[in-house]
């Protein structure tokens, strides 16, 4: 603790992960944020990163101080974390899980092929995977067993791309959400033809999405209809899920990736794996191999993996990963505040906005509703931007967040930064996205659904476009 007790909580926030959460020569991260405060910062990009709020910056000072001064340890830490998670999330003792953590929502992917390798050390794994093109950035990589970074919590330097050990083969198949225009893909059908015909040769995960970076959500039908001996892997790392859909999901075996950063808001980015008392009772044995976890040594902590999975948390370092503890802390401070709030009242402020920004944005030429989003996440508007008869570019609308968010003040002086979510290429085409998190629905709650400033910063979107693209 004597290296970190020198840093401030705003330095150490962004320490613990990959070169994404790092701030670059201007005070920013990869994604042109400033994650150490909210102060005049008005966001509608939760679906992309937050900066640490206001409202659980005391909470969190508090746990650091308790740490820089050996009052508690990071285990001491993560055991009422795990606690806290439950609670928001758990509906009965019936569904229990564990909780394991991870630096970010890609570093999650590698959990489910350790544990094929674990179960199985020698037959090749097949990794079936929808939504690729709104996945978190690394996260196909990730999936496939390779580095996704340049470095990890545990190793200062890896190089990207490469497989996380030779030892691990991984084949994999992707499936686009949308097709060419944008509209969503059913690939239920495509994805059982798969499974019949490598199942007799191949450990067989999917990987299916629930909140997609636009608000895709697959139908979790594909699970109820189609085979038990597969590891079903949901991506819920948006968190814009109702308790009963984890409580479901839970109950039909499958391995649930959350994060903090995303809904609720904490500074990227802090990830959880949701892992059925069943697993336990699978992978808590007296012996394991150790070439199963070569590689995911690398990647995990001692601290990651819970007390209960006693000889395969022996396997890691014992890294204490303070940074990574603080995001945890502001996501669950959050979702707490939020339980304020009845879901009633959650609910109606983010349909309320959702209706009313779509209406908004309707009445401007420049934008174009994705289609399908009355079957997206409501918390999540998604729309291409046309100019001069043609939709703007990926690296077009790149330029448009870009000068947004470094000079966004200019436009909107109210605020000293603005953001929305980052675009998102899909076929030759991009979309942007206005998201609400926690936060962003209790202010609205509190202000009466005041939404000028959403459509002020529509207003702003189309003056930047008309100002970069004439």
């Amino acid at each position: 603790m004597s290296e970190t007790a020198i840093m401030s909580l705003e330095e150490i926030i962004t320490t613990g992960g990959d070169e994404r959460i790092e701030l670059k020569s201007n005070g920013r991260n990869k994604y042109l944020v400033d994650p150490r405060s909210s102060v005049g910062h008005f966001n509608r990009g939760s679906s992309t990163c937050s900066p640490l709020s206001e409202d659980v910056i005391t909470k969190v000072k508090t746990v650091y101080n308790r740490l820089t001064t050996g009052e508690v340890t990071v285990e001491d830490i993560r055991i009422k974390q795990r606690y806290r998670i439950k609670a928001l999330l758990q509906d009965s003792d019936t569904n229990d899980f564990n909780i394991f953590f991870a630096p970010s929502g890609s570093d999650l992917c590698f959990y489910p092929l350790m544990y094929c390798r674990i179960k199985n050390l020698e037959q090749p794994i097949l990794s079936l995977i929808t939504c690729p093109e709104e996945l978190g950035t690394g996260s196909i990589l990730a999936n496939t067993g390779h580095f996704f970074s340049d470095k990890t919590q545990i190793e200062a330097s890896v190089q990207k791309g490469n497989r996380i050990t030779d030892g691990l083969k991984v084949e994999h198949i992707l499936f686009p959400a949308r097709d060419a225009d944008g509209t969503i893909k059913d690939n239920k059908q495509a994805i059982y033809s798969a499974i019949e015909k490598y199942r007799s040769t191949h450990q067989i995960m999917v990987n299916l999405v629930i909140g997609s970076k636009s608000g895709i959500e697959d139908n979790i039908s594909i699970i109820e209809d189609g085979p038990k001996d597969v590891t079903w892997v949901v991506d819920l790392c948006q968190m814009r899920a109702t308790p009963k859909l984890f409580n479901d999901l839970l109950s039909k075996n499958c391995l649930l990736m959350i994060t903090g950063s995303k809904f609720y808001q904490s500074p990227p980015f802090c990830g959880a794996l949701l892992v059925p008392e069943k697993y336990g009772n699978e992978f808590n044995i007296s012996q394991i191999e150790d070439a199963s976890l070569e590689g995911f040594t690398s990647i995990y902590s001692k601290y990651d993996i819970p007390p209960s999975y006693k000889v395969l948390r022996n396997k890691f370092k014992a890294f204490e990963n303070i940074g990574l503890t603080l995001r945890w802390e502001a996501a669950i401070c959050e979702s707490e505040l939020l339980t304020n709030y009845s879901e009633r009242e959650v609910t109606f402020a983010i349909h309320s906005w959702n209706k009313h920004v779509k209406e908004y944005l309707k009445g401007k030429e420049l934008f174009h509703l994705m289609v399908d989003q009355d079957v997206t996440n409501k918390s999540i508007i998604a729309f291409n931007l046309i100019k001069n008869g043609r939709y703007l570019s990926n690296d077009e609308l790149k330029a448009i967040y870009d000068h947004m968010c470094l000079n966004g003040h200019k436009y909107f002086p109210k605020y000293d930064r603005i953001s929305t979510g980052q675009p998102v290429a899909y076929d030759a085409h991009s979309f942007l996205r206005l998201a609400l998190g926690s936060l962003n629905v209790r202010g609205l709650i509190d202000s009466g659904f005041d939404m000028s400033d959403d459509y002020k910063l529509i207003d702003v979107i189309e003056e930047v476009a008309n100002e970069i693209f004439p």
